[in-house]
């Protein structure tokens, strides 16, 4: 069994990348989760046998938030790339891969960026 103050840092290093994680996500990056479930199960089953423990329980609390953060994010990917497979088109995730792209915050107002050009068949002469 890991001590309680190590668990409470693994609890704080894991929200710490998750919220990392949900970020780069809504910049327009792939995540790669693997591993999270037993991660947070294992988190979950040692916390639970230091009941009682205020701090920890404040700590495991403070993760859910982000957790459920990630999984919006996840959702949010997930319909782009339904939308994308389907050919309809999201100027909302043009914008977010541009932001990325250039290197601006994720804070950017919409209309900071110009408009996504129409889309127009190529023609070759």
């Amino acid at each position: 069994m890991t001590g309680t103050p190590t668990l409470r840092r693994d609890i704080q290093a894991l929200t710490a990348a998750l919220e990392e994680t949900r970020a780069q996500m809504e910049a327009g990056l792939a995540a790669d989760l693997t591993g999270l479930d037993t991660r947070v199960a294992t988190l979950c089953a040692e916390a639970q046998s230091a009941r009682g423990d205020a701090e920890l329980a404040a700590a495991l609390e403070r993760l859910l938030p982000t957790l459920d953060a990630v999984a919006a994010a996840l959702t949010r990917q997930r319909e782009t790339l339904a939308a994308a497979a389907e050919g309809r088109h999201d100027p909302h995730t043009a914008r977010q891969r541009a932001s990325a792209a250039y290197g601006r915050g994720a804070s950017a107002a919409p209309g900071d960026l110009p408009p996504d050009p129409p889309a127009t068949p190529s023609r070759q002469s």
